[in-house]
């Protein structure tokens, strides 16, 4: 794919976004499920009621003042785990722990299908849950073997979302967000059902993909995208506490909800637009791209947002909702943005020469940049979220078969080639080691050689 090249466009503070606040039948079925017996799978050395959501439109009538007081969990991932999409709910990608300095396998459990994203590691490091295109959500024992695994009935993009108590929340292709208790029994499964199916239509029809990973607010709610709509859920029964529709058409949402220190979340739509909203899901702000938005944004401590977009611009934007800076790596973004301690913001592109960039995140210049092997095609490049260890290393896949672990400085340290594409992105275990699925159908997990910091530094 070929870079695009930006246009300029006016951005707006906006009191209504053209996006309303809409019920839906969503579904719940609390029915309880059973885990499988460990499936045929190797270990392998190196080598029902309609919930009606609460009508918030009239919040959308004035811009919502900022909330005052962090409200949603910015842990730092490692030490405590790796419970959430990108380490944390900032989705920074940022460990307080050293990863791997060598390539050296400790074990590959071989799944039947793709592993697309990325795992989650229990706070004890005990136990990674991670999700396959075999329909099944997996827990495995920190040794590789199987614990249990749970029939969704379809693919799994997205990535899991462990919560205090243990339950664990992962969105499935079959149109449902999930919670399992920690021994893999279905706590309630949540239909995404917008309407029903029309005459003529197939039975889905009113029914959407969960293609985002979760969001955990502090009192446990649940915010995910789904199709055009942004939803939250009430962790012990899946109520509906608001649904927001981000737009018409093509206005798709497929990168994570991100938090902001101040409570807001953020998140981009296939509609060229990117949503700031409070708590209560009123509008803070947008801004416009000319391109769709995949990639996940990320937040800062100062609640600065990064986030980037087919048009190949990165973005800064203050928790006010003003530009901040914006700058071009010249090629579509898809992965995840991250944010290190020591300012750097890291953007991969998703061309026939994809590359991971290291910018300033206070003004968008450029630090380094590491070329991973070109290829060709529409649907090439890096979609892998790069992971940035305690000493500024990182980790990160690509299409080219490979994991690669790159010095503070962008240079190479090890490379290690999988049986095919790396689209998931890197977790660690609260021991440094480093877990990564490719689409090989293996997860892989590489031995923490790297020494620890003495003491766990506070993220920045």
């Amino acid at each position: 794919m070929l870079g695009l090249v930006p246009r300029p466009r006016t951005w707006l503070l906006l009191a209504v976004a053209g996006c309303l606040l809409l019920s839906c039948n969503g579904k719940k079925d609390l029915s309880l499920a059973t885990p499988s017996a460990p499936a045929p799978s190797t270990q392998s050395p190196a080598g029902a009621p309609k919930a009606t959501p609460p009508d918030a439109s009239a919040a959308n009538k004035a811009p919502a003042p900022p909330a005052k007081a962090p409200t949603l969990q910015v842990a730092t991932g490692g030490s405590q785990g790796w419970t959430t999409f990108r380490g944390n709910s900032a989705r920074t990608g940022q460990a307080d722990i050293n990863g791997p300095r060598t390539a050296d396998v400790k074990w590959v459990f071989r799944t039947r299908g793709r592993l697309y994203a990325d795992a989650a590691v229990t706070p004890d490091g005990n136990t990674i849950y991670v999700g396959s295109h075999d329909h099944r959500f997996y827990a495995l024992n920190a040794d590789g073997t199987q614990r249990w695994s749970f029939d969704t009935g379809d693919k799994i993009w997205s990535s899991p979302a462990i919560g205090e108590d243990g339950t664990v929340y992962v969105g499935t292709d079959n149109d449902m967000m999930l919670a399992l208790t920690p021994q893999g029994r279905k706590r309630w499964g949540f239909v995404t059902t917008e309407r029903p199916a029309r005459k003529g239509e197939a039975a889905d029809a009113g029914r959407y993909d969960v293609d985002t990973s979760p969001l955990l607010l502090l009192d446990g709610t649940i915010v995910f995208g789904c199709h055009l709509r942004l939803i939250a859920l009430r962790p012990s029964d899946a109520d509906v506490r608001w649904i927001f529709t981000a737009g018409q058409g093509r206005a798709k949402i497929f990168s994570s909800p991100v938090s902001g220190p101040t409570g807001n979340i953020f998140f981009g739509t296939q509609g060229d637009q990117f949503f700031a909203l409070s708590e209560s899901a009123a509008v803070q702000w947008t801004a416009e791209t000319d391109g769709d938005i995949d990639a996940t944004a990320v937040a800062g401590p100062d609640g600065t947002v990064y986030f980037a977009a087919d048009d190949g611009v990165v973005r800064a934007w203050s928790l006010a909702g003003v530009e901040k800076w914006r700058t071009s790596v010249g090629a579509p973004v898809r992965a995840p943005l991250a944010l290190g301690r020591r300012g750097e913001l890291l953007v991969s592109t998703y061309d026939t020469a994809p590359v991971l960039v290291a910018l300033n995140a206070s003004d968008g210049a450029e630090r380094w940049r590491f070329a991973i092997r070109p290829g060709e095609g529409d649907f090439y490049g890096i979609q892998s979220g790069a992971l940035i260890d305690a000493s500024g290393h990182v980790y990160f896949g690509g299409r080219d078969h490979y994991v690669y672990c790159l010095s503070p400085e962008g240079r190479l340290v090890w490379e290690y080639e999988t049986g095919d594409q790396v689209d998931a992105g890197p977790v660690l275990g609260p021991d440094g080691t480093l877990y990564i699925g490719s689409d090989d159908h293996r997860l892989y997990a590489f031995g923490a050689t790297a020494p620890q910091p003495s003491a766990t530094p506070a993220m920045h």
